[in-house]
């Protein structure tokens, strides 16, 4: 619903927003602009139509849920109809026509919402086998609410008898203060974006309006993926995450926090940490210790070990000013004996340089041609909160101390003794890959301690600092898990 997804831009915007005016020495709700600004005025003649428009439209989708109660895939398809009206309706309702000529884009995308309606009460379908630029909907798990993408649709997609696995590329949008549902859903079924490989998928996330997908907008984009690999025949091995500006922050955390499920990344620009990008401690009023704390909970830089894991090629235009996120992770990254590819666009500010783009492109291709290797011999994790626990093969289950660093290293030895060194951790899960390299698996040396264990799945516990082989981590007693650890971002997550 709307008014939740003002609640979590609030939240989500803590770490490039927030901050800075509640450093103002006038911090007061008036002094705090309004974001988005106001909208322009709507005339009479306008507002009646479109009131017209959107009861007309939300009196045939009540009538649908009701008609298609006993067809629940036609049903499952429901939001594909609804955004379109709720993108006119929140732009009505919260003022949110930003130009004259988006006025017009809300009749015409509630025309479109007509003719889905129209389609799918007949059990037509035509917008899930379309090419090109097509708007998709889901309902979130988050709160209820009906959430807009856009997908990118290869030409070579031959409908639904089609089952060839594809490649797909997320594209992370930048900031726009007027970005809406409306402006959003136009914009992807009119544009390819920034880049658009052949014989590939591409989602464009709208991730609740500008909140660098952090929080419900994070969620949102496995969301998004979740629903449109229902739909379409994506290969799991082949997916890369890219974006720019904003879209590059976002780039950056699905990036370090969930390395292991990308087959590459291609952050560009946007930032990727706190203090630095947006100058804080050159005033007189620092941050406190709990939200320097809690600044590991998204700071990238935090996390770059787990880049170990991932190929990453991160781009940015040479005189950019946000060219400093690629600038911070590249010392983060050495700091872990590790080095970041990076692209560089000659002479160019914030925009993609086309003859570096051209580089990007081809290296992208080339990592995501490969696939995610899932059953690498080593993998390295690092975490802050166990939010963030899992890589490849290996997860954290608990740990010594929450919001202090977590690490692990793991690497199977020439012998089949899986080497494990770890700090602030006291239970891990070990899922062996089932490739023959694996499968002499019989010997786990952790933290200098040489444990005997079984084929299949590894439990493996610290209790006054002994490491012992368990049955199951999971816990009945009350305690911090995955999903359930803290802080209270964790309910606008689930």
């Amino acid at each position: 619903m709307m008014k939740f997804s003002r609640l979590m831009l609030g939240a989500s915007l803590a770490c490039a927003v927030t901050i800075q005016t509640n450093r103002a020495k006038s911090d007061t709700p008036d002094s705090v602009p309004r974001i988005p600004a106001r909208g322009v005025a709507v005339s009479t003649g306008d507002k009646i139509i479109l009131e017209a428009g959107i009861a007309a439209l939300g009196k045939k989708i009540e009538a649908l849920k009701i008609e298609l109660k006993s067809k629940p895939d036609l049903l499952e398809l429901l939001p594909d109809v609804q955004i379109y009206y709720n993108a006119a309706r929140y732009a009505l309702t919260y003022d949110e026509f930003f130009n004259v000529r988006e006025i017009e884009t809300a009749k015409k995308l509630l025309e479109q919402g007509q003719e889905r309606a129209t389609d799918l009460r007949q059990g037509k379908t035509p917008w899930t086998t379309q090419t090109g630029t097509v708007a998709r909907g889901y309902l979130s798990e988050i709160d209820g609410s009906v959430q807009p993408y856009g997908i990118i649709v290869p030409a070579t997609y031959g409908g639904k008898s089609d089952t060839k696995p594809r490649r797909l590329d997320f594209w992370f949008h930048g900031r726009g203060e007027q970005l809406s549902e409306l402006n959003f859903i136009n914009e992807r079924q009119h544009s390819m974006g920034e880049f658009a490989p052949s014989d590939t998928f591409v989602l464009h996330p709208y991730g609740r309006y500008c909140n660098a997908n952090r929080f419900a907008g994070e969620i949102d984009g496995f969301e998004a993926m979740q629903h449109l690999r229902k739909h379409y025949p994506v290969d799991p091995d082949r997916i890369a995450v890219r974006g720019f500006s904003m879209g590059g922050a976002a780039c950056w955390t699905f990036a370090t926090h969930y390395a292991g499920m990308w087959a590459a990344a291609n952050p560009g620009a946007g930032f990727s940490e706190t203090a630095g990008f947006l100058r804080i401690g050159e005033n007189d009023n620092p941050p406190t210790w709990y939200e320097r704390k809690l600044w590991h909970l998204y700071d990238s830089t935090d996390y770059a070990l787990n880049l170990y894991n991932l190929p990453t090629i991160s781009y940015s235009g040479e005189v950019d000013g946000q060219r400093q996120a690629a600038v911070e992770m590249a010392k983060s990254m050495t700091s872990e004996g590790l080095e970041l590819t990076q692209v560089i666009g000659a002479k160019a500010g914030h925009w993609y340089e086309q003859n570096a783009k051209k580089d990007v492109a081809a290296r992208v291709d080339a990592l995501v041609a490969q696939g995610n290797d899932r059953a690498p011999k080593s993998v390295k994790l690092t975490t802050w909160t166990l939010k963030y626990n899992e890589m490849k093969w290996l997860t954290i289950d608990a740990m010594s101390k929450e919001w202090e660093r977590a690490r692990v290293d793991a690497d199977l030895q020439p012998d089949h003794t899986l080497l494990v060194k770890t700090q602030n951790v006291v239970a891990l899960t070990i899922n062996p890959p089932t490739t023959p390299d694996w499968k002499g698996l019989r010997k786990v040396a952790l933290d200098g301690q040489i444990l005997t264990v079984k084929p299949g799945t590894i439990h493996l516990r610290k209790t006054a600092e002994k490491w012992s082989v368990v049955r199951t981590n999971s816990e009945n007693k009350l305690a911090k898990r995955h999903n359930l650890q803290g802080p209270i971002d964790d309910a606008f997550m689930s």
